[in-house]
């Protein structure tokens, strides 16, 4: 199975009457949550995308709509296997070659739909929505939320890869980094963020960078860049002590 994120992975296919089955479950791959809703009826879902099958019928929902797979689904130990050319398409991909002597099934272009991107520190958790691109901070004790704007527009998971990083400084504050790398072109936008008692103090964007930028400094200060400047940063007061023009 070839993904658009450019991972490859194999899965056990089963064949029957002629026909070529995939686990349903390999759709965990695929960034969606499986759950068996009774013992006749499996659920695939993430955000907007839902797939249901129903044992004993060959028609599926996909999206709220009715989809023939062609032949019923198959139990067989502890797996729930649908037709192979059904389970590409639902995850908009394609059968794209069958080798008939081996029996081996190349599957491609098959989509991601992670949705959202995680993070903890120290008691707090961290989100970021795809379909938002802002970051989400929760508190674990107390469950207050609050929402940091980033501007981060059209997360793409089948292109581009989203991680979230923390470090503290010598003087207790957290940074907390954000990179949105292009696996293609390998430029990065990066997110940098930096909190004093859970509040934040300082923001920064720097868009198509190409190398990687050291934040906290050998000299204890903070380096902050956005597209125009690189401003030095007073570890502990999170003070401004100069701007740099880039």
């Amino acid at each position: 199975m070839q993904w658009e994120d450019g991972r490859i992975t194999h899965i056990e296919t089963l064949l029957k009457d002629g026909v070529t089955y995939g686990s349903l479950f390999s759709g965990s791959e695929a960034g969606l949550l499986w759950e068996m809703e009774n013992d006749n009826m499996a659920v695939l879902r993430r955000n907007e995308k839902r797939i249901v099958v129903h044992m004993g019928s060959r028609i599926a929902e996909v999206d709220g709509r009715e989809v023939d797979m062609g032949s019923e689904p198959v139990r067989y130990i502890s797996h729930l296997y649908v037709p192979i050319r059904f389970l590409a398409s639902v995850l908009d991909g394609e059968v794209a070659n069958r080798d008939t002597k081996t029996g081996k099934v190349t599957v491609t272009g098959l989509n991601n739909y992670t949705d959202a991107f995680y993070g903890s520190m120290m008691g707090y958790s961290y989100m970021i929505r795809a379909a938002k691109g802002d970051l989400e901070i929760t508190g674990a004790y107390t469950g207050q939320k609050t929402t940091i704007p980033l501007g981060i527009k059209d997360i793409n998971v089948n292109t581009h890869d989203l991680t979230l990083n923390f470090k503290w400084t010598p003087k207790n504050l957290l940074i907390v980094t954000i990179e949105y790398s292009n696996r293609k072109t390998g430029d990065y936008d990066l997110y940098a963020l930096v909190f004093k008692n859970q509040g934040m103090i300082r923001k920064s964007v720097a868009h198509g960078l190409m190398e990687q930028h050291e934040i906290l400094k050998s000299d204890g200060t903070i380096q902050l860049i956005d597209d125009k400047n690189i401003r030095i940063i007073d570890d502990g007061s999170g003070d401004v002590l100069e701007v740099i023009t880039r």
